[in-house]
């Protein structure tokens, strides 16, 4: 009796620790949140919003704002540009295709996306919430 209330208490604990450091580094399965994206040694801003699986967000790349479109399923984040009237051109990012990332274990991004280059590697960390 004495070992299955220790393992009991044990697993508690475990259990316990694990969502405290869920929420330190913040969902798994949301990616709703401000994000910095590391591409080539450049910062670029993230924002993202998360609806059931659906995904809305502004990537801000040199001072523009182009606004993102996608989905967020099984730890895979999908994402493309949504076209405006009034976007500029695509620029160093140019949309060859869909920015891709995978959310690992650490609660970080890693993935691909287009730039001018070709496809080229990125990592994401969301900022913490205030």
């Amino acid at each position: 009796m004495v070992k299955k209330m220790l393992l009991i208490v044990a697993l508690l604990s475990a259990i316990s620790f694990t969502a405290i450091a869920q929420d330190k580094r913040g969902s798994l399965t949301d990616v709703s949140g401000v994000w910095i994206m590391l591409i080539e040694g450049h910062q670029i801003g993230l924002e993202l919003e998360q609806k059931d699986t659906t995904v809305e967000g502004v990537m801000l790349v040199m001072g523009q704002r182009q606004l993102l479109v996608g989905t967020y399923i099984d730890r895979t984040l999908t994402l493309k540009g949504e076209k405006t009237e009034d976007a500029p051109p695509a620029g160093h990012l140019g949309g060859g295709g869909p920015i891709t990332a995978r959310m690992l274990d650490d609660g970080t991004l890693e993935g691909e996306l287009t730039t001018n280059r070709g496809r080229t590697k990125w990592t994401g960390e969301r900022l913490p919430k205030k």
